[in-house]
């Protein structure tokens, strides 16, 4: 089993942010269950579920496992009281509700910590839950937005979002850190606390190299014209076309220009780009004078050439060529699980390795409430009682 195994969590969870962190947990062994609204569950499961694997979304598979579901209508009395008891039995509370929604229901922080005194409670939220922007809904696109980042994406021109929710994940990461760290504190003695982490300053966090360098400078980023690169690097950074795709071509050092010319058989390249600060300010020309060396040929001949010499660059994967990359494969990142409805489904592996107590898939993604009876037996809820809440139609 992995690290965490004994710790359990109860998770207020739906969408990306915070049901990413709980398969974090659940992946390194932590019993993890979600309270799901009855009938519908999770909004992520109905999202693109017509086009494959039997309704089954492939957005909530991709997310949600090693966890166990079980449906509540939070409003009900009856309900209530589970959720009580679920509280007085886990280690960790996780939300992604809006701020206060929780209190309201009689599930916020001091609530909970009256119900179990060792209690770490974690909040994951759009800006903040305090604050003049502590009513509005957050979400990965409105984060990317506020923050700055869509001015570091694409070529010059208008601001663009990036191809998928990363600050969702990123913050998803940043709330496990926190929520790990709060677990270790209360085990060295400390006390029952509250774990916060923001959409918005995820996405700051994730910006701190270009935000230093623009809050020190008064410089804002520049992007390249005529291709797309990281904002504050230097030619030949970048993606180029090739006879018969696309390779990447990383930082090059101003003692590595000449090798360069040479791989691409460009004569006086070190005239193009003499030093760091012409390989800055001429990097659309520069990319125009690589671009046209590097349609000759094809990928696999350049890269083999250019590494021979040092030069750090690499292949363009579409998602055929990740999923059966050799080092892809080896690394294990793609698994194979059985579903119950979906059938066998490949997902993507928990990054994280161990040499003693690895993580790995135990569970699959849940179907909505296929838990409801097993979690309430394991409370101590005899058949009889769980007959009672199903009339009172709690689930």
């Amino acid at each position: 089993m992995g690290p965490l195994e004994g710790i359990k969590v109860l998770g207020f969870t739906h969408f990306a942010q915070a049901p990413f962190a709980l398969q974090t947990l659940g992946d390194l062994g932590a019993d993890v269950i979600n309270i799901e609204r009855p009938g519908s569950g999770d909004f992520n499961r109905s999202q693109y579920a017509e086009e494959c694997l039997n309704g089954e979304s492939p957005f909530f598979l991709a997310m949600n496992r090693n966890k166990r579901s079980m449906t509540l209508d939070m409003k009900n009395e009856k309900a209530k009281a589970v959720i009580q008891d679920l509280i007085r039995n886990t280690d960790v509370i996780v939300s992604n509700f809006r701020p206060g929604v929780l209190d309201k229901l009689g599930f916020g922080y001091e609530e909970a910590k009256k119900l179990n005194p060792r209690i770490i409670y974690a909040h994951a939220v759009g800006y903040g839950r305090k604050g003049p922007y502590e009513k509005l809904p957050g979400q990965d696109l409105m984060a990317q937005c506020l923050s700055g980042y869509t001015y570091l994406v694409g070529k010059d021109g208008p601001p663009q979002t990036g191809g998928t929710f990363l600050v969702d994940m990123y913050s998803a990461g940043m709330l496990t850190v926190g929520i790990l760290a709060a677990l270790i504190n209360r085990d060295r003695g400390g006390e029952s606390q509250e774990v916060e982490v923001s959409l918005l300053n995820s996405a700051l966090h994730l910006q701190c190299q270009e935000l230093t360098h623009y809050m020190n400078t008064g410089r804002k980023p520049q992007r390249p014209k005529k291709f797309s690169g990281q904002v504050q690097s230097w030619a030949p950074y970048g993606i180029y076309a090739t006879k018969d795709g696309y390779l990447c071509l990383s930082v090059v050092a101003e003692n590595k220009v000449d090798d360069l010319g040479a791989v691409l058989g460009i004569e006086n390249l070190k005239e193009v780009m003499p030093d760091k600060e012409a390989m800055f300010r001429d990097r659309d020309k520069i990319y125009d004078v690589l671009q046209a060396a590097l349609d000759q040929n094809r990928t696999d001949y350049w890269i083999e050439e250019l590494q021979k010499v040092g030069i750090w660059c690499g292949r363009v994967n579409d998602y055929e060529q990740t999923v059966n990359d050799p080092q892809v494969i080896y690394n294990e990142m793609i698994q194979n699980i059985s579903h119950p409805v979906a059938g066998d489904i490949r997902v993507v592996n928990c990054p994280i390795g161990f040499s003693k107590t690895p993580a790995s898939i135990r569970k699959a993604p849940p179907l909505l409430g296929e838990h409801n009876e097993e979690i309430l037996k394991e409370l101590g809820y005899t058949d009889e009682k769980i007959e009672e809440l199903k009339g009172e139609n709690i689930f």
